[in-house]
């Protein structure tokens, strides 16, 4: 700066920060995402700093484990086997092992022990996603 407290006149316009969709996002975070992509290029492309391309991907990532509902593991009783009526074996198919499972939606259900575990998988994820669930 001069002396005497002027400047020469010479200014340098800022520019206005950009703001970008998340379609737009998207499209340039599965830019980066291709084997062989070098981000520098990417990042270059499109006028913005490889940082930010990183911190787009960390957000996306962030993001996308939200939406994931999280895994838990829950009480399971045991009861003691019910008592075969008289004149039925164990080889013979008196009753049903009934498995009685509680959903955290609030519903009960009640298949038996030779039900087909993605059958089941199918059953429980429907209930759990109707409407009325409580979480």
């Amino acid at each position: 700066m001069p002396a005497s407290g002027h400047t020469t006149g010479v200014f340098t316009a800022l520019a206005a920060r950009r703001s970008w969709s998340l379609a737009e996002k998207r499209a340039i975070l599965d830019e980066m995402a291709v084997p062989g992509a070098i981000v520098m290029e990417v990042a270059r492309r499109h006028g913005i700093a490889q940082s930010l391309l990183y911190r787009w991907r960390t957000d996306a990532a962030a993001a996308a484990a939200k939406l994931k509902p999280p895994r838990v593991f829950v009480p399971v009783a045991i009861e003691a086997p019910l008592a075969l009526p008289p004149g039925h074996s164990s080889s013979t198919p008196a009753l049903a092992t009934i498995i009685e499972i509680d959903l955290v939606c609030g519903r009960t259900v009640r298949v038996t022990a030779d039900i087909d575990a993605a059958a089941l998988t199918r059953i429980v994820a429907t209930l759990e996603s109707l409407p009325g669930a409580r979480a």
